[in-house]
């Protein structure tokens, strides 16, 4: 995914990544049964324009999927909000602040 809206950066930036390795339905929705039935949670990676990596994990939560850090339990969560991903939809990653970063899906590799 590539950030397609945040905050300061109203036409998105190419060089903001965000990479997941999930398990899909064949909708393209994230699929709660291989999460419940998996070695979760799930690896993502974002990349800022920078060259940085920040490392964390997509963990379901009760109410929806969230990406937490890594580098620390007390990191927040970020919730993450989209219905099917597949190229061209668009995800919303929101920061506990209520802030949001909106990425476009641009690839979908399947195994």
């Amino acid at each position: 995914m590539i950030l397609a809206y945040a905050p300061g950066r109203p036409e998105g930036d190419l060089a903001d990544r965000l990479e997941l390795l999930v398990h899909l339905t064949s909708q393209g929705q994230l699929d709660d049964a291989a999460f419940a039935a998996g070695d979760p949670p799930w690896p993502s990676v974002r990349v800022l324009p920078d060259g940085s990596q920040r490392h964390g994990e997509l963990v379901m939560l009760d109410a929806g999927w969230a990406l937490r850090s890594v580098r620390s339990e007390d990191d927040p969560l970020w919730t993450l909000e989209g219905r099917v991903l597949r190229p061209g939809e668009l995800v919303t990653l929101r920061r506990p602040d209520g802030e949001e970063h909106i990425f476009r899906v641009v690839n979908v590799e399947t195994d």
